[in-house]
């Protein structure tokens, strides 16, 4: 009988995805959802986030320097041993830290496929940012980052089910 309630408790949370997920949090009135995927051990220089919008796949790259570079515009993604990729820019936020030094958060549209490959990708990932000065900022991280995202695509599409089967 036993047996019966613990298979029982796991089958009532696999089934509720949200109770078991990793990326996704719903809120307690259920209004707000959002799935995040944040890279960990990155440079101490950059912080990267992935998330999904209604108008796509987005990739946050928050970088803090001594001074403002200036990131904006379309910039490309190159991965050892893969293709390069072209990413889409949004936006771009400014701020300063605690420790003065100052953080540019520039905003992608990413498509689908270049998260594939980030979590196929061996070796590096370089990220060459268009910038006002310098010309361009390099991001290198570490292609082990985004060993999970393919995890991350999956329990986003099941949680946002709905989103996607609106597009």
């Amino acid at each position: 009988m036993k047996a019966f309630w613990v298979l029982l408790s796991v089958a009532i949370l696999s089934w509720c995805s949200p109770a078991v997920a990793e990326y996704c949090s719903v809120s307690s009135d259920g209004a707000e959802t959002s799935c995040i995927f944040k890279t960990k051990r990155a440079p101490k220089d950059t912080q990267v986030v992935i998330s999904y919008t209604r108008q796509g796949w987005s990739m946050m790259i928050a970088v803090f320097r001594k001074e403002f570079a200036i990131i904006e515009g379309d910039s490309r993604v190159e991965l050892k041993k893969g293709p390069t990729h072209t990413i889409k820019y949004v936006s771009t936020r400014r701020d300063m830290t605690t420790d003065r030094r100052l953080m540019e958060a520039p905003v992608y549209l990413v498509s689908e496929s270049l998260l594939h490959d980030l979590g196929k990708a061996k070796g590096k990932a370089r990220f060459w940012l268009t910038a006002e000065d310098p010309k361009e900022v390099e991001i290198k991280l570490a292609a082990s980052l985004f060993s999970d995202i393919e995890a991350y695509i999956s329990e986003t599409k099941t949680v946002l089910g709905a989103l996607f089967d609106e597009q």
